[in-house]
């Protein structure tokens, strides 16, 4: 299933380590997750640092986001049967809808193996030492170390996808499921932040070579109690790199809001 990053051949385990037949070794971590992360200098940034991997992790443990999880999961339960056996969560951060969707998957079909796999060391450290029953991989979602047409599904939530690489692994039986952000997504947060708030275009999704076989939407609504909480959610956006310091002034103002969360998840499957 793995592939070694530097020549493709496939990784066996041995000891605690992955190896290939040309010698590449690659050390597996107590916790379990293995760095297959390569053309990085060592101590270069990549992906999510620990301070935003601690910020999601409060808001994801307070419960806001369960029903968007209970929603993939349910879903994968749908797509799973008749699939090859391998889910992969390209872009997993802390693993939150990771654990879920291996609860769900081992749970339905015994022996099916699902990988979560993020270009941050410290998501994927964190994630392997809160689940014993999927495996974490630091790699980029632009080159997962998986072999070609193993996945039966592969899963995009708030994340990159290439369509190349996502269509390279997949199965041809395979599906993608991806979560992006609904029309009304944030818009109290939004409102509260920016002078000029912008709803999300809903229109503008698709993945190039694969067809879109099922649009769902899920919206509902939550009271933040606490600023710690709001600065949290707030953290795990894209807005946190580009608000002026007038919004966030503004931000830290507040200390309770409701906020809308929509979603939309779509199925894709390969063009035939």
């Amino acid at each position: 299933m793995l592939i070694c990053p530097v020549c493709g051949s496939p990784l066996e385990k041995s000891n605690n380590a992955l190896r290939c037949g040309n010698g590449h070794s690659f050390d597996v971590a107590a916790s379990g997750y293995c760095n297959l992360l390569t053309g990085t200098k060592p101590g270069e940034f990549t992906g999510d640092s620990r301070e935003m991997i601690a910020a999601r992790r409060l808001f994801l443990d307070s419960g806001a986001y369960e029903p968007l999880r209970e929603a993939v999961c349910s879903r994968l339960s749908e797509l799973a049967p008749g699939r090859p056996p391998c889910a992969v969560d390209a872009g997993c951060g802390e693993g939150y809808y990771t654990r879920g969707m291996a609860r769900t998957l081992t749970g339905l079909i015994p022996g099916y193996e699902v990988f979560g796999a993020d270009i941050s060391k410290a998501a994927t450290r964190y994630a392997a030492k809160r689940d014993s029953l999927a495996r974490y991989i630091t790699a980029s979602v632009y080159r997962l170390p998986f072999s070609d047409g193993c996945a039966g599904i592969i899963t995009s939530l708030f994340a990159p996808a290439p369509p190349d690489e996502l269509a390279r692994v997949l199965s041809d039986v395979g599906a993608v499921l991806q979560a992006v952000p609904g029309e009304e997504h944030l818009i109290e947060l939004k409102e509260s932040v920016y002078e000029d708030p912008y709803r999300n275009d809903e229109s503008k999704h698709a993945l190039e070579g694969f067809a879109c076989t099922d649009r769902r939407k899920l919206v509902f609504r939550r009271h933040l109690d606490s600023a710690e909480q709001i600065r949290a959610l707030f953290s795990m956006t894209p807005y946190v790199h580009r608000t002026p310091k007038e919004g966030i002034g503004r931000l830290n103002a507040l200390t309770e809001l409701d906020v809308t969360f929509s979603f939309l998840l779509l199925t894709y499957e390969k063009q035939k």
